[in-house]
């Protein structure tokens, strides 16, 4: 293990973005100890004779970054290490400022390093922080000053020019070198998170390919079984007894479920894998209602449903979308308000101007509603919000299915729900100019 990796807490290492953090922290503040001995290094012969506060002074600006980064690998609380270690920097910084001259002292230029080294590493409050700590020291320094309450400077005058030449260079020096470090620390971390989602991204067509290609090869051996399961249904030549047309009307059932999911898979396959176009078109609003009414109007009724068809003031508006996939989506909706409604309940199709262009076609139901803590989940793939185990049947695709072909046809998506009252799903529609 590196000097560097020895800083960074047990705690985080696995965690590839949080190591690079530390990491770079780490350089930065080690940095700093570095550039403040390298500094002793030519103070000394520019100098001569420092006395022993210098001296102490030095060795305080040497141990406090490296205590500063032994505090965070100990705690692993990045802020408060970083708050720590710069305001004992602001004091180090205002004492020497203090002993060499006040508001005037050639060490000033290290307050400005402390603040622009923090602002490397994209913490507002850290940055507050320190900035009125910095304020507060400076103003004192220029108080103590005016008023003459300051000791003899260590500094002679006559090396006066030559030390303010050394504390700005070497402020800079600070600055840049510790910024630099951040900045490669941090370009690294960009460039593994780069490949990780790279790597991600080629993982999830993958599994959108082999998702499509294994659902395709359900579908024929599936519409084989439906097929011949409807042969034996309608064969008028051998009848079947009751117990047999049940078991039959049983397969038929669960065969017509299994298509619609895979169907549902290849859809949501060809959607993620970008392989689904449509062709958008002037769709009559009133055409698509109607005919998706028809195809939920014995489901509807076997649970005594009734459907108002509240459209009809918009039969003849037109949309921009793709007839195919708007009517998949209408049925999705109904579908839902069928399987979610309670028996004997009710459910409202209506459309009307949404405002900006759009039109608004909503779809009510009595049902028992979504709650509120489950709603920002409604739209993902696979989510039934807890009927996993339930006895309503479905695969949890179909509202994100819905909500895909909608944002494709730039038409928008969204509901409102109150738990055991019911819900309102909506789609908005680009209208034909």
């Amino acid at each position: 293990m590196g000097l560097i990796d020895w800083f960074v807490p047990a705690a985080v290492r696995a965690d590839p973005v949080r190591r690079d953090r530390h990491r770079g922290i780490a350089k930065s503040l080690l940095a700093i100890s570095a550039t403040v001995a390298l500094l002793l290094l030519v103070y000394l012969p520019v100098r001569h004779a420092p006395s022993a506060a210098e001296f102490l002074l030095f060795a305080a600006g040497i141990v406090i970054p490296v205590a500063g980064a032994l505090l965070i690998r100990l705690t692993g609380r990045i802020v408060h290490g970083l708050v720590l270690t710069n305001l004992a920097g602001v004091l180090l910084v205002a004492s020497w400022a203090y002993l060499t001259g006040g508001i005037l002292s050639v060490a000033l230029p290290w307050m400005l390093a402390n603040l622009s080294l923090l602002a490397t590493f994209g913490n507002m409050v850290l940055l507050g922080v320190s900035a009125g700590a910095v304020g507060v020291a400076v103003v004192a320094l220029y108080l103590l000053s005016i008023r003459g309450w300051m000791p003899s400077s260590l500094v002679p005058p006559s090396l006066t020019h030559e030390l303010m030449l050394l504390s700005m260079l070497s402020a800079v020096a600070v600055v840049v070198s510790a910024a630099a470090l951040v900045m490669r620390e941090r370009a690294e971390s960009k460039a593994r998170l780069r490949a990780a989602r790279d790597a991600a991204e080629a993982a999830n067509r993958a599994k959108s390919v082999f998702l499509s290609s294994v659902s395709h090869e359900l579908r024929t051996p599936l519409s084989t079984v439906i097929g011949f399961a409807e042969v034996l249904k309608l064969d008028e030549s051998s009848r079947l007894s009751a117990e047999q047309a049940g078991h039959v009307e049983r397969i038929l059932n669960a065969g017509d479920h299994l298509l619609a999911l895979v169907n549902q898979v290849i859809d949501m396959s060809r959607i993620e894998s970008g392989d689904i176009e449509l062709r958008v078109e002037q769709v009559r609003v009133g055409d698509v209602v109607a005919s998706s009414l028809a195809m939920v109007e014995l489901a509807a009724r076997a649970r005594g449903i009734r459907i108002a068809n509240r459209a009809a003031g918009a039969a003849g508006t037109l949309v921009q979308a793709d007839a195919t996939r708007l009517k998949q989506v209408v049925l999705t909706l109904l579908s839902n308000a069928i399987k979610y409604n309670r028996d004997n309940g009710s459910i409202a199709i209506e459309a009307k101007p949404a405002g900006g262009g759009y039109l608004r076609l909503s779809v009510a139901d009595t049902g028992r509603g979504i709650p509120l803590q489950r709603q920002g989940e409604l739209f993902q793939s696979f989510a039934r919000l807890g009927e996993e185990s339930g006895a309503v049947p479905g695969s949890g695709l179909g509202l994100a299915i819905a909500r895909r072909l909608v944002e494709m046809m730039r038409g928008r998506i969204g509901f409102e729900s109150v738990e055991g009252e019911g819900s309102t799903f909506w789609i908005e529609l680009p209208l034909e100019a």
